[in-house]
């Protein structure tokens, strides 16, 4: 029988990820040393001229710099590819080990909150203690494909700060933070879309992808935005205008996002737009993004 053009797109991504899979077992088997490599590995802190780029505002809302954000590798770092990897795939090397804990990427669902009669918060960093900020959100760079780009999310007064390097270096050029699928998924079928304010200093264009299915490689729902230089912008995207991307290529689906079954969500810097094209709106090099709470909003 004729499959539908979800069911193609989906089989061909699984076939990709097959014929990589040996590779990502090997590459894997560091995982357990992911943390201690990446530690040692760590750069020292960015340049006073860097942070001076990323120095705080006088706005209420003001983003603090309390820990400097990493500076790009020299090179492909392994261990931080692994640790990459294992937060967000899990380790597969346990799936070969009978009865063994399979290390499954997803995390319990934070409980939305009721902000207003019209708006729910999703995702309020404030609710979480340090542990699990870091069980749920990640930085997820260019590493993942050789590039050497490097950011971390730390909790804020604000909510969070996404801030890092991002380098074009061996065909590179994007820096993300993005959380792990939960566990139920958000269902958001009576709402609109996903609000969240921001702030950026240098004023840049970044992309906020939704996932709908379970899985790290899955159909990423796009939408890009531009921040203002200097102000917090409150950010409200309807489901209606995010288009699906496999691996910074549009593809062409069916149907539109599922919004009653979101997984995850991730905030992007990234040098290219979509089908090979340059952002517009990018710099290379230190960049901070001010993260207020993720709302769903009717």
């Amino acid at each position: 029988s004729e499959r539908s053009p979800v069911a193609c797109v989906h089989e061909r991504m699984k076939c990709s990820r097959t014929c990589s899979w040996t590779l990502l077992l090997s590459v894997c088997s560091l995982a357990y040393f992911s943390h201690a490599v990446a530690f040692m590995q760590a750069a020292p802190c960015m340049r006073s001229s860097n942070l001076a780029r990323l120095a705080c505002t006088s706005t209420p809302l003001a983003i603090s710099m309390k820990q400097a954000p990493p500076s790009p590798d020299s090179s492909w770092n392994l261990g931080r590819f692994a640790k990459t990897f294992t937060f967000f795939n899990g380790n597969p090397l346990l799936k070969l080990v009978p009865f063994a804990p399979s290390g499954a990427p997803s995390v319990r669902r934070p409980e939305p909150t009721i902000a207003t009669s019209a708006e729910t918060t999703i995702f309020d960093f404030g609710s979480l203690d340090k542990r699990e900020f870091e069980a749920l959100w990640a930085p997820l760079d260019d590493v993942v494909m050789g590039g050497v780009s490097a950011s971390q999310i730390v909790q804020a007064e604000h909510g969070a700060t996404l801030s890092g390097v991002t380098s074009s270096k061996n065909n590179g050029g994007f820096c993300s933070a993005r959380t792990r699928n939960v566990d139920p998924a958000f269902n958001l079928g009576a709402f609109t879309g996903v609000a969240v304010k921001v702030f950026c200093e240098r004023g840049m264009r970044y992309k906020i992808i939704l996932r709908d299915r379970e899985g790290w490689d899955t159909v990423a729902w796009c939408h890009s935005f531009d921040t203002t230089p200097g102000k917090w912008m409150d950010l409200k995207v309807p489901f209606s205008s995010f288009i699906p991307v496999v691996r910074g290529s549009t593809t062409k689906l069916s149907q539109p996002i599922d919004s009653s079954s979101i997984y995850s969500v991730q905030l992007m810097l990234s040098k290219y737009e979509y089908d090979g094209a340059l952002n517009p709106n990018f710099e290379e090099g230190p960049f901070s993004l001010g993260i207020a709470p993720i709302r769903a909003y009717k």
